[in-house]
């Protein structure tokens, strides 16, 4: 009924401003009736690194979006290994930009929205300066992106699960007489053997896939990404939030985490590294990686590509958990609150959202050069070096109505894998919990809550990697700093509001 009724608004908006808006320029004639006379230069940051030939993708845009927008896009990279640190700073440094990709819990997004660096969009705003967008994204998102009811983030459009794995070398799990690896037994095992090879097993612990085993699940909005208070994802019924140090198992994963940094399973400069997730993989510094499975196909066949003998394989060591669904907002782009070109930006989202050729371009890069199209809606990498396959943050307007797959004209073994595991994925897909959609806004608590992050700084990533001398020392530590730092007003507040969320969802 409500989708009807927007139609309807968006119908009545557009006459209105077909009488009321003057000053189009020709070439934008047909798209809008909203006056673009103005050349305006716009900035937007993404998350990453910038690929080689990314300019030159960027170049042809910047052709479509000054013939119909009378306007052009730079683009900015904050790369993995900075994000955490300097994303805030361009908003408490008054950095002029427009757009910013965000994310609920791992990037920043209800942080933002706490310190009042994004622009709230209205639904008239969207409406009237994306109104493509608007037509696509589900309410369903549209609710998920809402913060005490204002929306600051158009949600991408992408079932995607919330679920990591690892691409580990088939070669060296052969070596160490491993034909699979699909629990938490068998994956320290494994790191265990590559310790005692000489051969660094990844680039630090996997956190991730120790607390997914127990069915627990970041919380939005939480401290360090949603990982300081987790929730158990598994059971719909179970309402209470998992506080890291009131719970025996991160002990007994950072004493894990411990034997393995001393017997060499990792680098022991990993906390001074600015080295991207993939890179230890690549190089073959490291046995594998951890990242979502589409990821971690494409650095698996980059390496197997690379490296014949090799032979990289994707694993699940959480094999018999049903999976997670990302809510929409785990992928997003925001508005500058302090841009001046806020109606421009939207559109220019609206053209990256919706427009077909923009975003071929930005997902694959230039046809011909880079992939070429098989059938209407496929596509066949030609390069995949130089630009590579949703390598360059366009995760945040992924679009799954105008979204091209891959054709694989020569299929390989792990092309096969990857197709077992989604159908796999697919058909053991988790219950939904009241908490997948829940995201904690940390206003009442910023003092608290900015603390707690600072006191995480010094103890925390050693912990987690293991490079302490003493862990229950370092737990009891970090436990006393998070207490003096005001952990409790948080969770006690994270409490109040899951329970209001909770209810209104069950109205």
């Amino acid at each position: 009924m409500r989708k009807t009724m927007k139609k309807a608004a968006a119908l009545v908006l557009g006459a209105s401003m077909a009488v009321g808006m003057i000053g189009v320029i020709p070439a934008a004639a047909e798209e809008s009736e909203i006056d673009i006379s103005e050349h305006v230069d716009l900035t937007m940051y993404l998350i990453g690194d910038r690929t080689p030939d990314f300019d030159e993708v960027y170049g042809k845009i910047n052709e479509i979006l000054e013939e119909k927008l009378n306007c052009s896009l730079s683009v900015e990279f904050l790369s993995w290994g900075e994000h955490d640190t300097k994303y805030s700073l361009l908003f408490s440094g008054g950095e002029e930009f427009d757009l910013i990709f965000t994310a609920s819990s791992w990037c920043h997004y209800e942080q933002t929205v706490a310190l009042g660096g994004f622009e709230p969009l209205s639904e008239e705003f969207i409406q009237t300066y994306a109104p493509d967008i608007w037509e696509v994204v589900p309410e369903m998102a549209w609710d998920q992106a809402r913060i005490d009811g204002e929306i600051y983030m158009v949600p991408n459009y992408q079932n995607e699960f919330g679920q990591d794995v690892m691409a580990i070398r088939g070669d060296l799990m052969e070596k160490y007489g491993f034909e699979e690896i699909t629990n938490w037994d068998e994956l320290m095992e494994f790191y265990k053997a590559c310790a005692a090879d000489g051969q660094y097993a990844s680039q630090g612990g996997p956190w991730y896939q120790y607390f997914q085993t127990y069915g627990l699940s970041t919380t939005g909005g939480a401290p360090k990404a949603g990982e300081l208070i987790l929730y158990h994802a598994q059971d719909a019924e179970d309402l209470e939030f998992t506080y890291l140090l009131d719970w025996d198992g991160f002990t007994d994963y950072c004493k894990q985490m411990k034997e393995l940094a001393d017997l060499g399973a990792w680098s022991p400069d990993i906390l001074n590294s600015s080295d991207e997730r993939q890179t230890g993989l690549l190089t073959g510094r490291t046995a594998g990686m951890t990242w979502n499975l589409g990821t971690c196909r494409t650095y698996a066949k980059q390496a197997n590509a690379e490296n014949e003998d090799w032979n990289v394989v994707i694993v699940d060591p959480v094999t018999e958990m049903p999976k997670k669904v990302n809510s929409y907002i785990n992928n997003g782009v925001a508005i500058n609150a302090m841009s001046e070109n806020k109606e421009r930006a939207m559109m220019v989202l609206n053209e990256f959202y919706t427009n077909p050729e923009v975003y071929d371009l930005a997902m694959l890069g230039i046809e011909g050069k880079h992939w070429e199209a098989v059938g209407d809606d496929q596509y066949k990498v030609i390069d995949e070096s130089n630009y590579g396959v949703s390598s360059n943050c366009n995760w945040g307007w992924n679009n799954c109505t105008i979204q091209r797959t891959e054709y694989i004209e020569n299929r390989t073994p792990l092309d096969d894998q990857y197709d077992a595991i989604m159908e796999e994925w697919n058909a053991n897909v988790k219950p939904q919990h009241p908490y997948d959609s829940f995201n904690f806004d940390s206003t009442n608590v910023s003092t608290q809550f900015a603390a707690v992050e600072a006191a995480l700084g010094s103890y925390y990533d050693p912990l987690v990697n293991g490079l302490v001398d003493d862990v229950d020392a370092s737990v009891a530590a970090l436990k006393d700093a998070l207490e003096s730092a005001g952990i409790r007003d948080i969770i006690e507040e994270m409490e109040a509001q899951a329970a209001e969320h909770v209810a209104a969802t069950q109205e």
